[in-house]
């Protein structure tokens, strides 16, 4: 039982809250997981949400919303993903929350890719963190203020175990029909497969994993969890350009990360991929640490 069905508001002498989806996959649990260990590892006492504000915020529950912001003097923090202008429930959450808030709150979207914009985010006291330029010029046209850096699952590197030696390949499918980002691609590694951000853990994707060498991913985080792995990575597209434009803002330059968008593609890059050797959390950092001092700042 939540605290809204127990008629009881989040405690309110805390410095944030961390807002984040329920419906979403190992992935988006990886993120949330970040995002509390990032605030917590600076200085943040974040509450991170049992599912009552994202209940509320659903259920058009203002009453409820407007009671716990109105005592509240904190921070409202809304963990990462790839859902603004996607994925409808994130945003009514984000805009329904948002709503209730005073001038006093500041808001932040930790790293989000963006398809269209949405307008509870153009507001001075909200900022958003795209994690690839093509999502930060849309959001920026739009009015939004943005910073840009990487996502946040980077931040987890040191807590997931390097396995990167291996043999063969292993292809980390979506389930057909499955999302708004599914898409046929015609592309056919001839390995096993399986969606397994979808439905495992990260234990179990981590322990799936670490016998091969190769990984395919048109999963972004199934893509990300092998390269913290150490895996050699090729990463395929999705129904809009979440991994294209991330592989080419912060990928591009790894030799064990490729992006493929043809069979004949994916095999010449498969065959040209070399040991990954990028500082994956120091890379997340190298942005997020900047960006939340500005943040923090009221910049």
């Amino acid at each position: 039982m939540n605290l809204r069905q127990q008629s009881r508001l989040p405690p309110t002498n805390v410095d944030a809250f961390l807002v984040w989806p329920r419906g979403g996959n190992s992935g988006d649990r990886l993120i949330a997981d970040a995002c509390q260990r990032f605030l917590r590892e600076r200085g943040i006492d974040a509450w991170r949400s049992d599912g009552s504000i994202e209940e509320a915020a659903l259920a058009g529950d203002t009453e409820y919303l407007g009671d716990l912001l109105g005592s509240f003097r904190g921070m409202v923090m809304f963990s990462g993903g790839g859902n603004i202008g996607i994925y409808p429930d994130n945003g009514e959450v984000r805009a329904a929350v948002i709503a209730q808030t005073g001038p006093r709150h500041r808001c932040l979207v930790f790293p989000q890719s963006a398809l269209e914009p949405e307008a509870a985010l153009v507001d001075p006291r909200v900022t958003v963190w795209c994690r690839d330029a093509v999502s930060q010029k849309i959001l920026q046209q739009a009015g939004t203020p943005t910073a840009l850096v990487p996502d946040i699952a980077l931040y987890m590197d040191d807590v997931i175990a390097k396995s990167p030696r291996g043999e063969g390949s292993f292809y980390v499918k979506r389930t057909p029909g499955g999302d708004a980002e599914t898409i046929d691609h015609y592309i056919d590694p001839g390995c096993g497969s399986a969606d397994l951000t979808l439905a495992h853990s990260l234990k179990e994707i981590v322990a799936r994993l670490a016998p091969y060498e190769f990984v395919i991913s048109d999963r972004l985080h199934g893509g990300l969890i092998a390269l913290m792995m150490r895996k050699k990575v090729v990463l395929l597209p999705v129904g809009y350009h979440k991994i294209g434009a991330f592989y080419d803002t912060w990928l591009h330059a790894e030799p064990g990360a490729a992006f493929a968008t043809t069979q004949e593609e994916l095999l010449t890059k498969l065959r040209a991929l070399q040991s990954p050797s990028s500082d994956l959390a120091g890379l997340f950092c190298e942005y997020a640490d900047p960006a939340f001092s500005r943040f923090l700042l009221g910049g």
